[in-house]
């Protein structure tokens, strides 16, 4: 009897942890978008990572994994552009972990423009903690669902169910400055309803990139709004600029 609760104390223990490390909405879909997607998808998880401050390990480890297998086969500008991107979403968490993979890119890659981010965002880290090493991340387990972030359910198909799609999978919460628009529509579903208007900015001779010249808000009844700002002109890129959390909101401009 005392062995059968010890037994039974240790599996919750186990499931606990479990749960306690597994990944949020925003890191399965980077995940996801890693190891399933192609350079564009690559890209635009490490640009999300990147302009949204997000750290969380597991997920930055897949990262490491997948440019340490593709840096080699860069090629084409498509490739080693969302390679680049990678790097720099690296460099930008801080993690010293992460200079011995970027440092390995540098001496060994033949592609210019990887060479040259890479070579900034190592030089942007100081080693570190326990050094990230090739092969520690099974993707494939990733890809098959049985890596160490929960079977994904972000990455849909054309033949997926529009319910689905619509609803998200994620909450309010998961929302943070820097995600693409995109992202928000992914995790969220559809707002209620969306406004848009001009900044000043775009009155400002010298803002030749077009950065933050306009602004759509996406309101979500019983939860909040959110301000999307502009990449720039010449990119329909719009990121997260404020979430403010309103479970009062009604949906309306």
């Amino acid at each position: 009897m005392k062995n059968t609760a010890v037994l039974a104390t240790s599996i919750v223990l186990a499931f606990s942890a479990l749960q306690a490390n597994a990944l949020d909405a925003s890191g399965q879909r980077y995940v996801n978008q890693l190891v399933q997607g192609g350079p564009v998808s690559i890209r635009e998880a490490a640009q999300s990572i990147y302009h949204s401050g997000y750290r969380d390990q597991e997920t930055l480890d897949v990262a490491a994994e997948v440019l340490l297998q593709k840096y080699r086969s860069a090629s084409d500008n498509t490739t080693s552009d969302a390679l680049a991107w990678v790097c720099k979403a690296l460099a930008s968490s801080g993690n010293g972990r992460y200079k011995p993979v970027l440092s390995e890119v540098v001496a060994n890659s033949d592609n210019r423009k990887l060479d040259r981010h890479c070579e900034k965002a190592a030089d942007s880290l100081s080693a570190g903690g326990a050094p990230y090493t090739a092969g520690s991340v099974n993707l494939d387990a990733y890809r098959a669902g049985q890596g160490q972030a929960a079977t994904s359910t972000q990455t849909l198909t054309p033949a997926a169910a529009p319910a689905t799609a619509a609803q998200g999978s994620g909450s309010f919460s998961d929302i943070r400055t820097g995600m693409s628009m995109d992202e928000v529509n992914a995790l969220l579903g559809a707002p209620t309803a969306t406004f848009s208007h001009q900044t000043g900015k775009a009155w400002i001779p010298f803002n030749f990139k077009g950065k933050d010249v306009a602004r759509v808000v996406s309101l979500y009844k019983g939860k909040g709004r959110i301000t999307f700002s502009q990449e720039s002109v010449y990119a329909n890129v719009w990121r997260v600029l404020e979430v403010t959390n309103n479970p009062n909101e009604s949906g309306y401009p």
